[in-house]
This record gives C-alpha cells, sequence and structure tokens, in this order.
C-alpha cells in the first residue's frame, strides 16, 4: 500500500485520468456532433445565409415513395405494364424498409431506373387521357423531388461537420474512433 502514498504516483494517476476524462469528452462531443448532422437529413439543413430550414431529404424520398405508388396503381390496368408495375411497387418497397443513409440512396437510385423505365413504357402505349395525365403529373412530381435532392445542401453538411471544432478535437479525431455521418450517395 506504500505506493498509493508516493506524491508521484499519485499525480501520474491524476494526470492519466485527467488525459483519459478529456479524450472520452472530446470522442462524446464529436459523436455528437455527427450524430446533429446526420439528423438533419430527417429534419432539414438550417441555411444561416437564406435564414430558413431547407426541407429534409427523407421528406423528398417520402414523396418519391407515394408518387411510385400512383404511378404503379394506375398503370397495373395495363396487362403490358403489369410487370413494371409490380417491379416499380418491388422497388419502393425496398426503399421504404431502407434503415440506413447510405441504403435509403442505393434504394432510391434502383427506384429511379424502374420508374423511368415503367413512364417510358407507358408513354409509347395507348393509354386513356386520364392515365396519360397522371403518368405526365407522376413523372414530374417524381423529377421535381429528385432534383430538390440533388439541390440539398445535407452532404455539404454532413461532409462538413466538423467545421466549428477546436484543433485539439480536429488532431484527436483519427485517434478516437468518431463516426463520419452518412452522406447520401
Amino acid at each position: 500500500m506504500k505506493i498509493f502514498a508516493n506524491r508521484k504516483f499519485a499525480i501520474s494517476i491524476a494526470v492519466a485520468a485527467a488525459v483519459l476524462a478529456t479524450l472520452l469528452g472530446v470522442r462524446g462531443s464529436l459523436n455528437r456532433l455527427a450524430r446533429d448532422a446526420e439528423a438533419t437529413f430527417y429534419d432539414g439543413v438550417y441555411l444561416k445565409d437564406e435564414g430558413y430550414t431547407q426541407p429534409a431529404i427523407d421528406t423528398y424520398i417520402s414523396r418519391r415513395i407515394d408518387t411510385a405508388l400512383r404511378l404503379a396503381a394506375a398503370m397495373d390496368a395495363y396487362p403490358e405494364l403489369a410487370g413494371g408495375a409490380e417491379a416499380l411497387m418491388s422497388a419502393r418497397r425496398s426503399l421504404s424498409e431502407a434503415k440506413s443513409i447510405r441504403e435509403k440512396f442505393t434504394e432510391n437510385e434502383k427506384m429511379q431506373r424502374v420508374f423511368v423505365e415503367l413512364v417510358e413504357k407507358a408513354r409509347g402505349l395507348e393509354l386513356s387521357e386520364r392515365d396519360r395525365e397522371e403518368v405526365e403529373n407522376c413523372s414530374s412530381t417524381f423529377s421535381g423531388a429528385q432534383t430538390a435532392i440533388q439541390n440539398s445542401r445535407y452532404n455539404q453538411h454532413a461532409r462538413s461537420f466538423m467545421d466549428g471544432a477546436s484543433i485539439l478535437a480536429r488532431v484527436l479525431k483519427p485517434f478516437l474512433f468518431v463516426s463520419q455521418p452518412q452522406v447520401f450517395a
């Protein structure tokens, strides 16, 4: 027990505890920053320079999911398009079930291809006036939501989540196993 009475040992333990507490605190703060940046995928990105919150990418994904359902339901009535409508419903379901941001990106891209393919086939057929208008409305809504996703500043925000961090945090980040926010790409 003499070792605990030694002043040098006590100081060493205190310094080690302070360093460990600092490292854990910095790691916790950086992980919180990363989580906050990732949350803007679902909540929207606040644009300081423009003074408003840009709608979330997740909102536009939901719009695309709903639009895909509308198109698939309308085109299912045509035997030539039933397979494409079924494929679109499958792609829609996969996107709806995607959990991570990266998965959502991958499934969104797949649904995009299937949607465009179905629209092209539908435009080549003799559709009723109402269904032709539905194809055009769905196509416009679907591509508008994709344009909004592409114009979102979420990825920029996610990649620059460390901009406000101190120099110490930037130096320590590689050693602290801080998780990067997922980008929608």
